[in-house]
């Protein structure tokens, strides 16, 4: 097929741009990706470009100790920062149509226009995929997918181009803990884990999980957990309330795991150009198809692996 050209000659996609959708189309089936919902809640963080995502991490403290009289000070320099790196991530959704059921569905008598649904599933599906790649360690599609929780909250590998070990650099970027004992999920055990994630004041407030280990986790909770406020709940997904986190769905997690997130340190990092940005439909010479595509650069970073926790194998 000859490369497509960009044409502005069909009133019906130039008046049915994605500024102007009408958002009345929803299909439930992309409702329950949580996870996105709650991280791009908290709002991107743009960057204009750089041919990396460089994020600043602090990994140790200071020499801080009482003193007396005489006493000398240490006045050893002291490594206690470095920078995360992460690779740019693609993502695309396509939006390809038929001109002539276009210019059909341009009447009167339409139920529903064509160019604003195609426009609004393609978006849904982008978030769809992105949400699947939400949960994988970055190696989908060739290494193409973001740099997902199975990476960011593990306690072995490489994350941001640090190796995890137990010198201070590698101990900053392990999780608070991988639990892979698996077997029947128990309050008991996720409070046991949950107090491994919690520093201070610092602790996980979004439990993500499979519906089958929410509905055990609904059954043995009380009435009061399932009916507090929660922004989450304001938004349209079902939560249960433990520690103070919400314990949520996402039916792109994978089975039997439950992840424990500190969404603070979290950042979705995102193109200041091209954030699910539509490039405009584009026609073949030789064809009455118009040709567009939905795309979004970026990439998820966490800044506190040691504040996240990750249980496997639960039934």
């Amino acid at each position: 097929m000859p490369i497509p050209t960009r044409t502005e000659t069909l009133n019906t996609f130039v008046s049915a741009t994605a500024q102007h959708r009408r958002h009345d189309l929803v299909d439930n089936f992309f409702l329950s990706a949580s996870l996105y919902a709650k991280l791009k809640k908290r709002g991107n963080t743009p960057l204009r470009g750089g041919e990396e995502i460089r994020v600043p991490h602090v990994y140790a403290g200071m020499t801080a100790s009482s003193y007396g009289r005489g006493d000398e000070f240490d006045t050893t320099t002291r490594e206690f920062a470095t920078v995360m790196r992460f690779n740019w991530k693609f993502s695309y959704a396509a939006v390809n149509l038929d001109v002539i059921d276009v210019d059909l569905n341009d009447s009167p008598e339409q139920v529903f226009d064509l160019v604003d649904a195609a426009l609004e599933t393609a978006e849904l599906s982008l978030i769809d995929d992105m949400s699947d790649q939400l949960f994988g360690d970055g190696t989908g599609n060739a290494s193409k997918d973001m740099d997902g929780l199975a990476i960011a909250i593990s306690r072995t590998g490489t994350y941001g181009g640090i190796t995890r070990g137990t010198d201070d650099q590698g101990a900053s970027i392990r999780a608070a803990f991988e639990d892979t004992t698996g077997g029947s999920v128990t309050l008991a055990n996720m409070n046991t884990q949950f107090g491994t994630a919690v520093i201070a004041r610092e602790a996980p407030d979004l439990l993500v999980t499979t519906q089958t280990l929410w509905s055990r986790i609904w059954e043995r909770s009380q009435p009061s957990e399932r009916n507090e406020p929660s922004d989450m709940r304001d938004i349209g997904f079902k939560i249960v309330r433990f520690n103070g986190a919400d314990v949520t769905v996402d039916s792109h997690t994978p089975s039997g795991l439950m992840y424990f997130i500190n969404t603070k340190w979290w950042d979705w990092y995102t193109h200041s150009k091209w954030d699910f940005r539509f490039r405009g439909f584009m026609e073949p010479t030789n064809q009455q198809r118009a040709i567009g595509q939905l795309i979004s650069w970026g990439n998820l970073v966490c800044r506190s692996p040691r504040l996240q926790g990750v249980m496997s194998g639960l039934s």
